[in-house]
């Protein structure tokens, strides 16, 4: 055992899953699909505010990472992207506030439905992309049905977050 509590088995297995899963996230995206699984199993005393958190944290850096180079090759319209930026953290913020309030035994079965509803979804919808629907016309019209859509999106990114990348690239007859 190590002064943190974990032994060294249980560090690798750790490492070796949130590699893999970052792996297919940079690949396909869902790396939330195999690292959720992973932390819920590996360290099943630990608190799920903790394990969805330490989750996020993996997220964050990569979708962080993805966006600056994003933005350095692709012009990004503020006036949109901005509010529903802003919304998207603010409802994060709640969704991940949330699920403090739930209890433990109901958390691990909901979490394995939305893993297998996310998991079903991202299979069934291989179009995903490949049609193009170009912006309302107006600023603003955009700006609030960014903002809106990002709303729902990242309180279901704050409360779980797998997934959420791919709700992001609806078909285009989905509005």
């Amino acid at each position: 055992m190590s002064e943190l509590g974990l032994d060294f088995n249980l560090l690798a297995m750790l490492a070796i899953g949130a590699s893999f899963a970052g792996f297919v996230d940079a690949v396909v995206g869902g790396g939330g699909l195999v690292q959720i699984p992973l932390l819920f199993n590996l360290l099943p005393d630990s608190p799920h505010p903790s394990l969805l958190g330490t989750n996020k944290l993996a997220s964050v850096i990569g979708t962080s990472s993805a966006a600056i180079q994003y933005g350095r090759r692709i012009p990004i319209d503020w006036h949109v992207v901005l509010p529903a930026v802003s919304t998207a953290f603010a409802c994060s913020w709640l969704g991940a506030r949330s699920v403090a309030f739930f209890p433990p035994d109901l958390v691990r079965p909901v979490v394995l439905l939305l893993l297998a509803a996310v998991a079903v979804y991202t299979f069934r919808k291989k179009d995903f992309g490949l049609a193009h629907r170009p912006p309302r016309p107006g600023v603003h019209a955009n700006a609030r049905l960014a903002a809106t859509i990002t709303a729902a999106l990242g309180f279901y990114d704050g409360f779980f977050g797998p997934g959420t990348g791919s709700f992001l690239i609806l078909p285009s007859s989905t509005f």
